[in-house]
């Protein structure tokens, strides 16, 4: 994983943004439900962290997240989902139908929030199939594919508030 944090000064209304880059093959077997309830923290598996510590309790977050994946399943779904510090529900999430095994997708998340505090956040990602088999993130089949940079990201940018 390779990590950015740097304070921007103020063009615009932004105020500094953080951002992670995980170049990194990783696997896990742990599924989502698929069903009509928020995935939770015990479901799928934990690839990203990202944690900020906003300047104002007023100001606003916003979270983008890429996210590589591929599943040793065919017609299964890929879920992945945005977590904030311990909570247990997703604040976000997105998923894509995987017709075929070991076929590469690609999740985006994107979420606003108002910063509501002046203490550290840590938002984290996790994903899974709705099935147990192997899922693969920035990689396929177990198997890294273009130096890693089959990343997934995420960033965390804080602007003022109007």
């Amino acid at each position: 994983m390779i990590s950015i944090s740097s304070p921007i000064s103020v063009v615009g209304n932004v105020v500094q943004e953080v951002n992670a880059y995980f170049n990194v093959k990783l696997t896990g077997t742990t599924p989502m439900i698929w069903d009509d309830t928020p995935p939770q923290q015990t479901e799928g598996d934990e690839y990203m962290t990202l944690a900020i510590t906003p300047k104002s309790a007023t100001n606003k977050l916003k979270i983008e997240v890429i996210v590589r994946l591929s599943h040793t399943a065919g017609q299964t779904n890929l879920i992945a989902a945005l977590f904030k510090d311990a909570a247990a529900q997703a604040l976000d999430t997105g998923w894509t139908r995987n017709e075929v095994a070991n076929f590469p997708r690609t999740i985006i998340l994107l979420w606003h929030m108002p910063a509501g505090t002046t203490s550290e956040i840590i938002f984290k990602v996790r994903a899974g199939g709705t099935t147990g088999a192997t899922l693969t993130f920035g990689g396929v089949n177990d198997t890294r594919f273009f130096q890693g940079t089959l990343a997934g990201t995420i960033t965390i940018t804080e602007t003022k508030a109007n």
